[in-house]
């Protein structure tokens, strides 16, 4: 045996020093975790997907399991059949007890406590679906499966253990180092595999009942709440020193939720600064104990002591009496820092010379938030116009990568950045600076300043830069001018749209800083002229962001396209450019329409309809058609009369005739009106009396129509088959007189509704004054108003005949009033479906049947909407080609 080696010259890294911390921080406690919640709604949208395959599929998904059962039957019967009885009482037995024991055996008492509720969960759920099954569905072919499946897999009828296991290993799952977790996924869908192939359960119902166990262990965990997925405390500090800070304070600066509180903590550390490499020193050590024990070394003892002390762990315990948020507040207003949303958590550091550092962590269970943002940006918007976060590794990297970028080109100031990472958090650090943040800023900002911010972003556009959010929150105000704070969220490979966008989202936030006409002179000043107007188009809402779009009204954006394109007036006719596919608001008034249609049809007897249709008089409907074009008059008379400026009657009555296309995608009423506005616009009238004409057209019409019906009622005394009580118009005046007494007698009531009228009143105001001056005027409009009402009337009345039934006058004019405000008030394309409820419910109260009443409905809207669609689309070329729009 060869004598011990004395080690020689050994020595571990040098030691860092030790020290005291002072961190503000939320403590470490249970959260509700976002990635939970989502996959809840994921699990969701699979049940339903098998339920659908279960009941529209059900003959092919048991013909599969049965075909594949056949052909492995006898192997699985004979061969298998011991293994598989083994496998199914490890699962059924042992499993649950394995992953019980753990959670006790890892303290993870609050686990186990989640983990018994999800299981209890499952099962009430489960049994609750069969018994609702059995209940209310017998005969369904869902129904039908599921029992089986669940009760071949129970102790006792009442206990689906199939959903129990699968609620339990889905608590589990929270612990992402447990084997026994990973271990028993496997094992479960290899018994259930083989429990289908040998005909035990059936595939759908298998699925379901899993499914419904990790529902109820998802939502659980959720509601429960779990472990923040983050590094916090003493190995948060640890990670500031990997990173290369020698940290002293640690302030966190976001702003908290209501149950988030801050706390003061003295951490002591001597953890490594910077990176190093403690794995291989693990394994010298264990070499080394080895070796101590083959004889007494003092030097390998020193050496391992030393070791250890680079892997001492912190201490940390909490400060009493020390004001945190004064701290905070302080420190926030010394270095203001802009706070991208993909980030988790902001804090600001000092280290041990003074420096202060911006702390930026990305946090792995806020990752799931950033993914939703951006797949909805991607779904919603035709052009990305910012990076795509896809892993906690990828925005870091990229974020080192475009501010290293900026540094080269010299848009950026050297910020000293660093990045490390430890367990389920990276953190980037960069220099904070003192300077304010322009969204702070009260005093004024002069015209160099302004041009400052507008050399840098050429210059970053000059080398394929876009930032893609720029805002005032992202600016900072220093004494070279205004300065771009961060560029670690932009693309260094930008496209043409994107770079259009930063300089649309630039002047806007300029304009809601320091105002419409200085932020254009500013643009004016820096790019070209073509450029500048070519920015109109890009200026809309969907594409600014939150603070630019909250502080710029509608009107102050109109004006700011106005004065952009002012010295081009050829680039007022470019189209917007179209960035978004679709938006809540779109889907929403969609489904309003859909709903509408499928309650309308539902109720509908289609045997009648098809023969009331057939049955009808082609004379009647060819002469409701005619009438109905009568609207288009009307519609154009109104709109020249109210028009301070002369409008030729032929191109207006073509831009009423285009409308009809535009009213497909655009609420009832509103899509008209922005026609209008728009050839207006055209005509060289400005944007404000444009917008009070348009007002003044569609107000006249409504108080019109209730004049005219006022005003039948009068000479009629009644309303026709919905006959009324012979003093109805004088107790129902009594009442409108009353309520405005009322009204105007409670102040916070007549506050209330001079806030709501006050907006339009002084929008119209100025034309309604100009006509009160030119009566000729006011009574051609209220005369097109008047034809347009009785046109609408005349097509509804003779569309009715053309089935062989009438009705009086009033009552088809009380039908339109409703079917109209209806199809204004809710927001459905065309009012597709609420018109069409509004006018079958108008015509069945009246007495007519609902197969008619229904018919009558379909063919007025035929003849006032779906029919004029060809001739709308031919007008609309029409005046596309004259550039009348």
């Amino acid at each position: 045996m060869t004598a011990q080696h004395e080690p020689e010259n050994l020595s571990a890294p040098e030691r860092a020093p030790e020290r005291q911390v002072l961190l503000i921080d939320c403590p470490h406690k249970w959260d509700r975790n976002p990635v939970d919640l989502f996959g809840v709604v994921l699990v969701v949208v699979s049940i339903v997907f098998v339920i659908l395959v279960s009941v529209y599929a059900q003959t092919t998904t048991v013909a599969v399991t049965e075909d594949v059962r056949r052909a492995t039957g006898g192997i699985l019967e004979t061969i298998l059949a011991l293994p598989i009885n083994v496998l199914e009482g490890m699962m059924s037995f042992f499993l649950p007890i394995l992953l019980l024991g753990d959670m006790v055996y890892r303290r993870r008492w609050k686990t186990l406590i989640t983990a018994i509720i999800a299981a209890a969960a499952a099962a009430g759920i489960s049994a609750l679906v069969v018994w609702m099954g059995a209940r209310w569905w017998p005969k369904s072919d869902l129904f039908g499966l599921l029992p089986e499946t669940l009760h071949r897999h129970s102790i006792i009828a009442a206990l689906p253990y199939v959903s129990v296991i699968a609620a339990l290993l889905t608590v589990s799952n929270s612990s992402k180092d447990s084997r026994i977790t990973r271990g028993g996924w496997w094992l479960f869908g290899v018994v259930l595999m083989l429990s289908i192939l040998q005909g035990h359960q059936n595939l759908p119902g298998a699925l379901f009942t899993i499914l419904m166990g990790v529902f109820s262990g998802l939502l659980t965990r959720y509601i429960v709440g779990g472990s923040p997925d983050r590094t916090t405390g003493t190995k948060f500090v640890e990670l500031i020193r990997k990173a290369g800070i020698d940290v002293v304070t640690v302030v966190r600066i976001d702003e908290l939720t209501g149950d988030e509180m801050l706390y003061a903590f003295d951490v002591t550390t001597s953890a490594p600064i910077g990176h190093t490499n403690l794995t291989s020193l693990e394994q010298i050590r264990q070499l080394l104990e080895v070796s101590s024990e083959d004889g007494n070394n003092t030097a390998t003892a020193s050496l391992i002591q030393e070791i250890d002390s680079l892997t001492l762990p912190g201490n940390q315990h909490e400060i009493n009496g020390f004001d945190v948020y004064a701290f905070r507040d302080e420190t926030l207003a010394r270095y203001p820092v802009t706070m991208p949303s993909a980030i988790s958590r902001n804090y600001i550091a000092t280290d041990i010379q003074g420096r202060a550092f911006h702390l930026k962590v990305l946090d792995n269970d806020r990752q799931i938030i950033s993914f939703l943002d951006d797949l909805w940006e991607r779904l919603s918007l035709r052009t990305a116009i910012r990076q795509t976060r896809r892993t906690l590794d990828s925005t870091a990297e990229q974020m080192l990568l475009v501010q290293m970028r900026a540094e080269q080109i010299g848009i950026a100031t050297p910020a000293r950045s660093s990045i490390a990472r430890l367990d389920a958090s990276i953190m980037v650090a960069e220099l904070a600076t003192e300077d304010p943040l322009l969204s702070t800023i009260d005093s004024h900002i002069t015209d160099a300043d302004i041009d400052a911010l507008w050399t840098e972003l050429n210059t970053a556009h000059v080398h394929g830069m876009s930032h893609g959010n720029m805002h005032s929150r992202y600016v900072k105000v220093t004494p070279a001018g205004l300065h771009v704070a961060s560029w670690q969220h932009s693309s260094v490979i930008s496209s043409d749209t994107a770079r259009q966008v930063d300089l649309a989202q630039t002047v806007a936030m300029l304009a809601s800083v320091v105002g419409v006409e200085r932020a254009v002179a500013s643009a004016q000043r820096n790019l070209p002229t073509t450029v500048v107007a070519s920015i109109a188009p890009f200026l809309q809402s969907s594409i600014l962001p939150q603070p630019t779009r909250k502080a710029l009204t509608k009107h102050k954006l109109q004006d700011l396209r106005d004065a952009l394109a002012a010295n081009i007036p050829e680039a007022s006719s470019l189209q917007t450019v179209e960035y978004t596919r679709f938006s809540i608001k779109t889907i929403a008034t969609v489904a309003v329409g859909v709903i509408a249609l499928i309650v309308l049809f539902g109720s509908l007897n289609f045997a009648d309809l098809r023969r009331a249709i057939l049955a009808a008089n082609p004379w009647w409907m060819l002469v409701a058609f005619l009438f109905g074009l009568g609207t288009y008059v009307g519609a154009a008379l109104t709109l020249k009369a109210y028009s301070k400026e002369t409008l030729p009657f032929g191109e207006t009555l073509l831009v009423q005739m285009a409308a009809s296309v535009v009213t497909l995608v655009a609420p009832a009423g509103i899509g008209p009106a922005a026609l209008n506005l728009r050839f207006l616009q055209k005509k060289g009238v400005a944007t404000t009396p444009a917008l009070a004409t348009v007002s003044v057209v569609q107000v006249g019409q409504f108080i019109v129509t209730i004049f005219l019906l006022m005003l039948l009622s009068l000479f009629t005394g009644d309303f026709g088959n919905l006959s009324l009580p012979s003093g109805t118009i004088q107790i129902t005046i009594g009442l409108a007189v009353l309520a405005v007494a009322i009204v105007a007698s409670v102040a916070r009531l007549r506050r209330w509704v001079m806030a709501k009228i006050r907006p339009t009143l002084n929008q119209i105001w100025p034309r309604l004054v100009w006509l009160f001056t030119h009566p000729s005027r006011l009574f051609a409009g209220a005369g097109g108003s008047v034809l347009m009402s009785v046109a609408f009337i005349a097509c509804f009345g003779f569309a009715l005949k053309s089935f062989g039934y009438e009705l009086p006058l009033i009552t088809l004019a009380v039908t339109y009033l409703i079917s109209n405000s209806v199809g204004s008030v809710v927001p459905s394309p065309g009012g597709i479906g609420p018109v069409e409820a509004a006018l079958t419910g108008g015509l069945v109260i009246a007495g007519i049947p609902s197969s008619i009443a229904f018919s009558t409905a379909v063919l007025y809207r035929l003849f006032t909407f779906w029919g004029r669609v060809p001739l709308g689309w031919i007008a609309l070329r029409i005046v596309q080609k004259r550039n009348v729009i």
